[in-house]
């Protein structure tokens, strides 16, 4: 199904209520007080606590964009069958309200339960234009649209209806494929997004043990703590909540670019952010940075 713009604010509305519950558990519940030099929490765990909240308040709308974007793909994808096998069925000598009733039997993604509900209308009210006004604007992408207007000018038209309908089914089916060869190219990019991301986690894990815990562990020696080398070392745990914020944060936004590389919205990247996050909060619980 397709989550209308009401549905989606009440999600966000959700979503962000559990996410504030979270957060004034963390802060009232005496979790988590910013004192200086720190300011940010240094328990791994308050931490997890709180980027759950953020994973949690993405999630829902992340779902619902992500199926939205499934639908409205599936819908661009079936309109160029529909309009072709509609052709096909007009060329075989059969009126054009006959070929889209044959049509509304078929599998058309989810083009067909809205098809089959126009071709109820028609039934009822005989208006075959209203039906086909009232399926473009169901169906909402302007393909659909255009395609509603093409096959209710092509009925106007009566004996010039096969070349109209047949030029459309080339130019929506070249649309497409365009459409399709975009995406293949563009995925390559959004797996830099990924790439990029597992990178940062390995460099973190890179610097917190190989570098800045030696470094720790030397200053705490008597020898090196009275020559005040390494006396502006602070407590690991603030580097390593350092490193785990600038991962989430690059998790966030490199989610939402890949939504926008890949599909041309931002909304589109939600999906990708929730995972994203989900890697970073198991990276650094796993190897215990």
């Amino acid at each position: 199904m397709f989550f209308e713009k009401k549905y989606k604010m009440y999600a966000w509305a959700l979503s962000g209520f559990i996410g504030l519950v979270i957060l004034a558990y963390v802060i009232f519940g005496g979790l988590y007080f910013p004192t200086p030099p720190y300011f940010i929490p240094l328990s791994q765990g308050t931490n997890n606590l709180i980027v759950l909240g953020i994973l949690l308040s993405l999630a829902i709308p992340a779902y619902i964009e992500w199926n939205n974007h499934r639908w409205l793909r599936g819908v661009d994808a079936n309109a160029p069958r529909l309009l072709r096998d509609v052709t096909e069925t007009v060329q075989s000598g059969v009126p054009l309200f006959k070929a889209l009733e044959e049509a509304s039997e078929r599998d058309y993604g989810p083009i067909s339960k809205s098809l089959e509900t126009a071709m109820v209308k028609f039934h009822f009210t005989s208006d075959l234009e209203g039906a086909l006004t009232w399926l473009g604007e169901t169906l909402i992408r302007p393909s659909m649209r255009r395609i509603s207007t093409i096959l209710i000018e092509a009925h106007k038209t009566g004996g010039d209806i096969i070349d109209v309908l047949n030029t459309s089914v080339d130019l929506f089916t070249r649309l497409e494929e365009h459409q399709e060869e975009r995406r293949s190219q563009m995925r390559p990019y959004m797996s830099i997004v990924y790439l990029g991301t597992v990178i940062f986690l390995i460099i973190s894990w890179v610097i917190i043990t190989q570098f800045l815990a030696p470094l720790i562990f030397a200053s705490s020696e008597t020898i090196v703590g009275s020559s005040g080398i390494l006396r502006t070392l602070l407590d690991i745990e603030f580097y390593v909540a350092i490193l785990f914020w600038a991962a989430v944060m690059e998790s966030i936004f490199g989610g939402l670019v890949a939504g926008k590389i890949l599909e041309g919205r931002v909304s589109a990247g939600l999906i990708h952010s929730v995972v994203l996050l989900v890697i970073t909060i198991v990276f650094f619980n796993a190897f215990s940075i």
